[in-house]
């Protein structure tokens, strides 16, 4: 059965209101309740007995998990306790999650350097725009440098390119690429990424 491990980067969902905290595995005292560090607002909603779910990444998906908060910590860390109630259940693959996101970023291929943004971005591959016609084809190999909004260094990966597309007349121009060597923390930084993106959505529908 999966279930986070200590030091691992979970995201917490406060149920039904959809409010969303990155945290992080600090203890398991048994087999359900965890214990996660984790940065609390003052204007938070986690309350005693307040219902959660609990999101972590696998090598094969996004896992999540409901439970309940069993306690409440600010000192000397931000920290909840929480109830495991249930099993944790697949609930998407990751590599073919893509979302859209304006993310900066620098490619370099045969010595030469070019900066852009993504149109969209998964654990996969992104897609990135051009406002010109890039030097690239099908196959091109070439390295990115991509900047995710986490606060750490932007994550750097070898990618290829699945096609290139003209749009807007000429005047936009979108290439597809893949991932063909990205570190597995970075993958696991780019899903995280995307799943915020996805609660985001929600919350707004």
């Amino acid at each position: 059965m999966y279930r986070p491990r200590v030091g691992e980067r979970v995201m917490v969902e406060i149920l039904p209101a959809g409010e969303t905290y990155a945290g992080e595995v600090r203890e398991i005292a048994d087999e359900h309740l965890l214990s996660l560090a984790v940065a609390l607002e003052e204007d938070g909603l986690f309350a005693h007995d307040a219902d959660v779910r609990v999101t972590f990444v696998r090598k094969d998906g996004l896992y999540e998990e409901e439970g309940r908060v069993r306690e409440i910590t600010a000192e000397p860390e931000g920290r909840i306790t929480i109830r495991l109630t249930g099993e944790a259940v697949r609930t998407q693959r990751r590599d073919y999650v893509r979302r859209d996101a304006s993310l900066n970023a620098e490619l370099e291929w045969n010595g030469q350097q070019l900066r852009c943004v993504t149109k969209d971005v998964s654990g996969g591959g992104v897609s990135l725009l051009f406002g010109e016609l890039p030097p690239f084809v099908e196959g091109t190999l070439f390295a990115i440098s991509l900047n995710i909004p986490d606060g750490r260094t932007p994550i750097k990966a070898q990618c290829q390119a699945k096609y290139v597309r003209e749009m807007l007349r000429g005047s936009r121009y979108l290439v597809g690429s893949q991932f063909t060597s990205v570190a597995e923390e970075d993958r696991q930084r780019i899903v995280r990424f995307v799943f915020r993106l996805e609660l985001a959505q929600k919350r707004v529908r």
